[in-house]
């Protein structure tokens, strides 16, 4: 099943990853699309900011979390 609950939600990777698409180094930024389980793997795809989507494991980035309190 495919979850979009926190579709939108910015993350940036926590050490380089290399994907098919290309490298990714620490700290790049993109934004959560969806989440889902394949072969007992829980998977994250990100739009990053270079242009295309990938899919990378939780432990691989660190989503940014919105802090309401900090606003008011």
């Amino acid at each position: 099943m495919i979850d979009r609950s926190r579709a939108g939600v910015r993350c940036h990777t926590v050490r380089l990853l290399r994907t098919v698409e290309g490298n990714l180094p620490r700290g790049s930024q993109g934004a959560v699309e969806s989440e889902t389980e394949n072969l007992g793997r829980h998977l994250i795809l990100v739009r990053w900011d270079t242009g295309f989507s990938v899919p990378v494991f939780p432990e691989e980035i660190e989503i940014e979390e919105l802090n309401f309190a900090a606003a008011a």
